[in-house]
Order: structure tokens, then C-alpha cells, then sequence
């Protein structure tokens, strides 16, 4: 399955979405920051990134933007507790490929992943 790496200061968020992707067969490598996670991307080729919107350091949106300014185009899931639909447009909007509530709902992150993975 897909290498996914989980971008979220949420030690229990990673966990949580950890079991729910271990479950489906995918391997997963997690980051507590965006400068972690730039840093794990210099070494591991990821196929999709779940990424929390509201972190100390870099934004979600900010990641994303980094993202598209170094030319690494891995497919980007924002997991949020944010519900508004404004956010989710302003998530779309700057590139992300879906955007998924929090608490993870297993169910919804699957079909997340496929969305991302093309299948």
C-alpha cells in the first residue's frame, strides 16, 4: 500500500489517524511540525500527506504553500477541527486535495486516501 506521512502537533491525532491507516495496509511515517515534516521529506518519498491546519510554527496553509514553492507535488489531505465550509474552500483553494474533520472518521479518511492516491 502507500507511504503516508502524518503532519499534526496532536500526539493523539497521530496515533488515532496511525491506527486507522495501519488498519487499511498503508504505512505511515508522522511528524509534530512542518519543519519535521520538511525534513522527513528529504529522506522518504511520501505518497500522500494528512496534515493538520492549525499548528505552532507553519500553518497547514503554509506547509502547502512551501510545498508548491519547492515543486514537491505529493498529494496533501487537511485534517482540521475546523467545520466551516469557508476553510475548506480556502484549504481547496491552495491546493489540497481533500479536507477531512476531526475527530477521524475511518471511514471518510479511507475514501480521503483513495481520492489522493487516484483510485
Amino acid at each position: 500500500m502507500a507511504l503516508i506521512f502524518i503532519v499534526d502537533d496532536s500526539s493523539f491525532a497521530r496515533k488515532v489517524t496511525t491506527k486507522i491507516l495501519h488498519g487499511a495496509g498503508h504505512e505511515t511515517i508522522d511528524a509534530d511540525n512542518a519543519e519535521r515534516c520538511f525534513e522527513l521529506l528529504s529522506e522518504k518519498d511520501p505518497e500522500v500527506i494528512i496534515l493538520d491546519m492549525l499548528m505552532p510554527g507553519k500553518s497547514g496553509l503554509e506547509v502547502i504553500g512551501e510545498l508548491k514553492e519547492k515543486n514537491i507535488e505529493i498529494p496533501v489531505i487537511v485534517q482540521t477541527a475546523d467545520i466551516q465550509e469557508s476553510v475548506k474552500k480556502q484549504c481547496l483553494d491552495a491546493g489540497a486535495t481533500c479536507v477531512v474533520n476531526k475527530p477521524s472518521n475511518p471511514g471518510e479518511l479511507i475514501k480521503a486516501i483513495k481520492v489522493a492516491l487516484g483510485a
